[in-house]
């Protein structure tokens, strides 16, 4: 089975993986999103965007870049 996967990936363009990557990032983000909704039903799309991102960040940016970033995302509810 792995074979017709790869047979399958290697016959997609260039273009065609990169859409399909970002397709399943996109996918990812959205069922992450779709969690963070049940857990924090009251929310704001803000609030949810500013949860995601220190959740997916956390680990990959200067914590003082992320705490203005999140507090611009939350902003946004003002």
């Amino acid at each position: 089975m792995a074979a017709r996967h790869r047979a399958w990936w290697l016959a997609k363009t260039p273009g065609e993986r990169l859409d399909y990557i970002l397709d399943l990032a996109a996918m990812n983000i959205e069922s992450r999103i779709a969690v963070l909704r049940q857990e924090h039903p009251d929310a704001s799309e803000a609030e949810l965007t500013a949860i995601w991102t220190e959740e997916r960040y956390r680990d990959s940016l200067p914590a003082d870049f992320l705490a203005r970033a999140v507090a611009a995302i939350r902003a946004r509810d003002r």
